[in-house]
């Protein structure tokens, strides 16, 4: 049991412990009405999730420049601020699993701005789960980027040995093989199964059924 072996578990936010596309969809889809642009589809905004939402605006905005972009970044800021879980849903089975880890060090680490993240996480009731919330602007660095993990071990003072990386994403693997952490990748999340498989995690559980039975 993954609970036995480990002291500190990583959770990805987005696609991994909630379901926050639609919001994010509306979030995006704001933005680009107010620059008289067609919205965009589902599929296509979830590919962009999970790089923090400068990269998730310069996506949304092709050919944009910098003035428009940095306008744009703050409209979306404020947008999904004030509308972050209209739409959003923890996944089934995660209190569950949030609960078998109850006395295990917990972290959150997002792409994701910090302020927005404790705002969902507080919405959801889950904040009480983490002692610990790292986003995409608490550091200099983003995931793939392992500095982020580097600073969460250092605030547990523990050693890479003793954490796991829990994600959906390709950011959350790579980041944290950089940084010498176990891994379990996700398969319900927004990531294409191939392509997280491909990154050769050390764990991988394909629906939370099986999180479940790992943990």
């Amino acid at each position: 049991m993954l609970k036995d072996k480990f002291k500190l578990f990583i959770f990805d936010l987005d696609g991994t412990l909630i379901d926050s596309q639609i919001d994010i969809l509306n979030s995006v889809n704001h933005v680009r009405s107010l620059l008289k642009l067609p919205p965009l589809e589902l599929s296509k905004v979830r590919s962009y999730i999970g790089n923090g939402a400068n990269i998730l605006v310069q996506k949304i905005l092709p050919g944009a420049n910098q003035k428009e972009l940095a306008n744009a970044f703050v409209e979306f800021k404020n947008y999904y601020y004030k509308h972050p879980v209209e739409n959003t849903k923890i996944y089934s089975g995660i209190l569950e699993l949030l609960e078998k880890l109850k006395g295990k060090k917990k972290a959150v680490l997002t792409n994701k701005p910090e302020n927005i993240s404790k705002k969902i996480l507080e919405s959801l009731n889950l904040d009480s789960y983490f002692s610990l919330v790292w986003g995409g602007d608490t550091g200099p660095k983003k995931k793939p980027d392992p500095g982020p993990i580097h600073s969460i071990l250092k605030r547990f003072k523990l050693e890479p040995k003793d954490a796991i990386m829990i994600g959906d994403g390709i950011n959350d693997i790579r980041a944290a093989k950089s940084a010498g952490v176990a891994t379990l990748a996700l398969g319900y999340g927004y990531t294409d199964e191939k392509e997280i498989l491909d990154l050769r995690p050390d764990y991988f559980s394909k629906t939370i059924k099986d999180l479940l039975e790992m943990i």
